[in-house]
């Protein structure tokens, strides 16, 4: 294009390589559709109105003027967002690389730069709020737990304890939902405002999701141990394998473990998204939050308000049984009908010819 206008703009202006770098190509938007590496750059013509930037979109001839709604509308169309980095464009990597040693020719020594997207900025606390702000939603993990009904496990919070939450989001069976009510509320207004395909915070962040990796399976051996060494009673052991038997007629896991520390979070608690084979209030997409603090030993579960027996901690701990027993530092609730349980427990470590539960 060398001597020749550029097409983005609304303009005159020359199309230089400095011009395109410092206009355009800084705020590409990279994806990948059908597995071939593409990018997107903001326009400034005459269709987007008032010589604003715009997005056209490459599947369609729609024009949105925010860059938030446009990575929302091209994911809708089967796309993979993706880092620049990630991208097998070579003339693009070389041209971002001529365009950051440039930047860092021109800038001050003291200026530090965006991770994600290049930007500078003069103090670290400004980069940290950038950070934060703009790119804080993608640092959250989001795992899917159920290929099947599009079910995922995300954060709910960005500080604090990162207890988690469930979500469903499939294009294809047309389903975008939050189990939390203050998101459905959110999403409520801006249809009602007539932006009816705003998602809330969590469902953004399945654009990042991991693809489905199936937990071990639970074993009958691991649970026929478990019953011998008296951590459950029969009728326990029964609830189990039938509730395990359940999930795997549906096809989806039982248990579903989520380890945050895999994602650089507080290890303490261990979680677990448990079928229910139920839709209530505490398990709206069949499944329920069940927590395991590996200091105190304790568990919870959200069905513990509904006064129903909680078989969904015995599953959770017979797969932390089976996969991790040296987690089990104090397994069981201590209930009085159960404190001869506890010294049978007790007797048999202390035996010498008992087995160790770690």
């Amino acid at each position: 294009m060398k001597d020749a206008d550029c097409l983005y703009c609304r303009n005159p202006v020359t199309a230089s390589k400095h011009h395109l770098r410092k206009r355009h190509l800084r705020f590409a938007i990279y994806y990948k559709d059908s597995a071939i590496g593409k990018f997107s750059i903001p326009c400034y013509c005459s269709d987007g109105g008032h010589g604003r930037s715009h997005w056209h979109c490459p599947m369609c001839a729609k024009i949105l003027q925010r860059t938030k709604d446009f990575k929302i509308h091209i994911t809708n169309h089967g796309v993979e967002m993706t880092d620049k980095s990630t991208v097998e464009l070579q003339p693009t990597m070389v041209l971002s690389e001529n365009q950051q040693t440039d930047n860092e020719d021109k800038t001050p020594g003291n200026k530090s730069a965006c991770q994600k997207c290049g930007i500078f900025f003069t103090t670290t606390s400004n980069l940290r709020r950038h950070e934060r702000l703009q790119h804080g939603q993608d640092q959250q993990p989001m795992l899917c737990v159920d290929a099947k009904n599009a079910i995922y496990v995300t954060p709910k919070d960005l500080h604090g304890p990162r207890v988690p939450i469930h979500i469903r989001k499939s294009f294809t069976l047309q389903i975008l939902l939050c189990e939390l009510e203050e998101c459905w509320d959110f999403m409520k207004a801006l249809a009602q405002s007539g932006n009816p395909g705003k998602e809330c915070r969590h469902l953004v962040r399945t654009n990042h999701a991991q693809h489905y990796v199936p937990p071990p399976p639970l074993s009958i051996s691991s649970l026929e141990e478990m019953s011998h060494k008296h951590l459950l009673s029969a009728s326990e052991k029964h609830a189990c394998q039938e509730m395990n038997s359940r999930a795997c007629l549906e096809g989806v896991d039982c248990v579903y473990p989520i380890f945050w520390g895999k994602h650089d979070l507080s290890e303490r608690c261990v979680y677990f998204s448990v079928y229910t084979d139920l839709k209530d209030k505490w398990c709206q997409f069949g499944r329920t939050r069940v927590s395991f603090d590996t200091k105190s030993g304790s568990w919870k579960c959200l069905c513990e308000h509904k006064r129903i027996p909680c078989i969904h901690k015995r599953l959770s701990m017979w797969w932390l049984f089976q996969e991790h027993p040296k987690l089990l530092q104090n397994p069981l609730d201590v209930h009085a009908e159960r404190v001869d349980v506890l010294e049978e427990v007790v007797m048999d470590k202390m035996s010498p010819d008992g087995d160790d539960l770690c």
